[in-house]
């Protein structure tokens, strides 16, 4: 079974199996047989799929509690961010994409630079009723982030 997916750029698709090998993978949109790297990584389900905005890179984000950055040219994985529990929805945010904010089953929603992996700010979210952050957007002119709980924060430094 497919548990989430996403368009790379005009002729790649990806998606990742809720199934072991917990992977990803890759496919031409036009049916061709074009070789891509599988994007390996998490232990267990894949919960959510982003592509930068350069189409370069994915994000994911799983059960495991780790959220994955990986090179869709090379399949190298660029970036591994470890949360405290599982992370059910990942996104890039920056106007150069410097950061992932993931929302992840302790009802929080942790901002993380891209380049060095580390934290930068913990928000608590959820407060209306919801779990745990299960979608969230980026707002590129206001740098803001809101989750369907909605619950608004600023990813500024």
């Amino acid at each position: 079974d497919v548990f989430d997916s996403t368009i790379v750029n005009r002729t790649v698709f990806a998606h990742a199996a809720d199934a072991s090998p917990h992977c990803i993978k890759l496919f031409d949109i036009r049916g061709g047989n074009s070789s891509y790297p599988v994007l390996r990584g998490h232990t267990n389900t894949i919960w959510s799929l982003q592509t930068s905005s350069s189409g370069n890179e994915i994000l994911s984000s799983g059960y495991d509690g780790t959220a994955m950055i990986h090179d869709l040219r090379t399949g190298k994985l660029t970036l591994k961010i470890s949360a405290s529990t599982f992370v059910r929805r990942a996104i890039f945010a920056g106007d150069q994409q410097q950061y992932v904010v993931t929302g992840s089953g302790d009802y929080t929603v942790k901002i993380w630079d891209t380049l060095s992996g580390s934290l930068h700010r913990t928000h608590s979210v959820g407060t209306r009723g919801l779990r745990y952050p299960s979608s969230m957007c980026y707002s590129s002119n206001q740098f803001y982030c809101g989750t369907a709980s909605g619950d608004l924060f600023d990813v500024s430094w």
